[in-house]
C-alpha cells in the first residue's frame, strides 16, 4: 500500500467544519481495465446548489445521477444533486495519447494502469449555498475497487484498504489530484530530507530505486531548501512504453518514464527537473515558461555540482550542450521549443546566475531569486522575473534582458568561466 500526503496545515489555522461527504470510487474490472467505472456518493450535502462539471467528451461515457444533469455545451455538464444524498456515475476510456509518436500519458496495460485524477475525473466548479458565517467544506475520500492481486498509488494518505484521504486546503471541495498508479506494482519508499518519498514501478519498469534514493539523497534537501518546501510525501510513478517517453508532474507526484537515466548525455536529470516543477509553489504565466522550464533545468545540472555529483569539466561540457543545441535568436519570452525552454533558458539562467554573483560582490545569487519567487508565489511573468532580479540585485541588467532574453542571442561561456 502506498500513499502520499501535503503538509499537515499549521494548528493555528482555521479549519472549516466538514460539512458534508463525498465518496469517489474508482472500479477497475479485470476482463476490461481500459475502462474505468466511476461513481461519486454524497451524503448531507443540502448546501451544494449545483456542481459544474467539463469532462472530456470523447472519453467519458454513460454519464447518470440523481437530481437532474443538464448538458450546457459539448463536455460541460451542470449537476443538481437534488437532495442532501446523491449519486453521480460515469464511465471513462482510460488511454490517453500524448504527441504524434504513438506515446501515452494515460494509459491502461493487462497488469498496470498509470494515469492521473484529471483524466478520471473532470474539472469542477461547486456553486453552494452560503448560511450564516459559516461554509461548506467535505469531508473526501478516494477508494479504489481493483482486480486480485492489484495495489493503487496516489499523492494521497491512506486510511485503509486501496482508500485515501483527500485534503485541498481552501476549497470546498476535496478532489483528486496528481499521479495514480494501479496493477502489480513494485513500490518502494525512503525518507530524504523530511520527505517520505514513494516509488511505485509498473512492470516492466527499468528504474532502480535504490540508485535513486542515493542520487537524491544528495539533492532532494537543497533543493527543497531553495523552494521552501518540504512535503511529508511525494509520489514518483515509474512505467514502461507505450508511456510518455519523458517526465510530467502534478501535484504532490511525478511521472518518469521507466528507461529514463538519473542523469542523460548532457548530465541534466529528469528525476531533479521534474521535483523542481513539483515543489515549486509559482507557475509560468504565457510569457514565462523559459523561466520556469530554465529553472529546472538549470538546476537539475547545479544541485548536483554542489553536491560533487558531477566535477567541474562535466559541468562546462553540460553548458557547451545547452549552447551547442538552443534555440537562438528568437525571443524566448514567445518561444515554448524545447530547445529554448530546455537548452537556451538555463544557459541564460546560468549567466544570470553569474552576473548577480558579481554585482553583489558573491552575497546573492539566482538562489536568492527564486526563494523570493517562492515566498510570494503568483504566475511569473518576464516582468516580475526581472523585478525580483533587480530587488536581489540591485541591478536593473536591462541590456542583459533585451540581448539573451528578448533576442535570444547566446551568453559567451569564455567570459563566464
Amino acid at each position: 500500500m502506498l500513499a502520499c500526503s501535503a503538509m499537515t496545515p499549521p494548528a493555528a489555522r482555521a479549519v472549516p467544519k466538514e460539512t458534508f461527504s463525498i465518496d469517489y470510487i474508482v472500479t477497475i474490472l479485470p476482463e476490461n481495465p481500459q475502462i474505468a467505472r466511476v461513481r461519486w456518493e454524497l451524503a448531507g450535502s443540502d448546501e451544494i446548489n449545483h456542481f459544474l462539471l467539463r469532462f472530456h467528451p470523447q472519453r467519458v461515457q454513460r454519464l447518470q445521477g440523481s437530481g437532474s444533469l443538464e448538458s450546457l455545451a459539448e463536455g460541460v455538464v451542470r449537476w443538481t444533486p437534488g437532495g442532501p444524498y446523491g449519486h453521480l456515475t460515469y464511465r471513462v476510456a482510460i488511454d490517453h495519447e500524448r504527441g504524434s509518436q504513438h506515446r501515452f500519458d494515460s494509459y491502461s496495460a493487462a497488469d498496470w494502469i498509470v494515469t492521473r485524477a484529471r483524466d478520471l475525473f473532470p474539472r469542477i466548479n461547486v456553486d453552494w449555498d452560503r448560511r450564516g458565517n459559516g461554509g461548506a467544506k467535505s469531508r473526501a475520500r478516494l477508494l479504489f475497487r481493483l482486480p486480485p492481486g492489484w495495489e493503487s498509488a496516489t499523492a494521497f494518505p491512506v486510511i485503509g484498504p486501496d482508500t485515501y484521504f483527500l485534503n485541498d486546503p481552501g476549497k470546498v471541495l476535496d478532489r483528486p489530484r496528481g499521479w495514480i498508479a494501479l496493477g502489480r506494482l513494485a513500490l518502494d519508499r525512503q525518507e530524504i530530507g523530511g520527505t517520505m518519498l514513494h516509488v511505485a514501478r509498473a512492470p516492466g519498469a527499468l528504474l532502480h530505486p535504490k540508485e535513486l534514493f542515493g542520487f537524491l539523497e544528495d539533492t532532494l534537501p537543497s533543493l527543497q531548501r531553495l523552494l521552501l518546501a518540504e512535503p511529508q510525501i511525494l509520489l514518483l510513478v515509474s512505467a514502461p512504453d507505450p508511456m510518455w517517453r519523458g517526465g510530467l508532474s502534478a501535484e504532490r507526484s511525478f511521472f518518469v518514464h521507466g528507461d529514463r537515466p538519473l542523469r542523460t548525455p548532457d548530465r541534466t536529470s529528469p528525476y531533479l527537473h521534474e521535483l523542481f516543477h513539483v515543489l515549486q509553489p509559482f507557475k509560468a504565466a504565457p510569457d514565462g515558461d523559459w523561466i520556469t522550464e530554465g529553472l529546472a533545468e538549470f538546476y537539475s545540472l547545479e544541485l548536483q555540482r554542489r553536491a560533487g555529483l558531477i566535477d567541474a569539466g562535466a559541468f562546462v561540457k553540460a553548458l557547451g550542450y545547452f549552447e551547442r543545441y538552443g534555440m537562438w535568436n528568437v525571443d524566448l519570452t514567445q518561444q515554448h521549443d524545447n530547445a529554448a525552454t530546455n537548452n537556451s533558458a538555463p544557459l541564460i539562467m546560468y549567466a544570470l546566475d553569474q552576473r548577480i554573483q558579481r554585482a553583489t560582490t558573491g552575497k546573492r545569487r539566482l538562489d536568492d531569486v527564486v526563494t523570493r519567487l517562492a515566498q510570494h508565489p503568483t504566475a511569473v511573468t518576464t516582468e516580475h522575473f526581472r523585478r525580483v532580479v533587480r530587488q536581489v540585485s540591485g541591478k536593473t541588467f536591462d541590456k542583459f534582458f533585451t540581448r539573451q532574453v528578448l533576442n535570444g542571442i547566446p551568453p559567451s561561456l569564455a567570459n563566464l568561466q
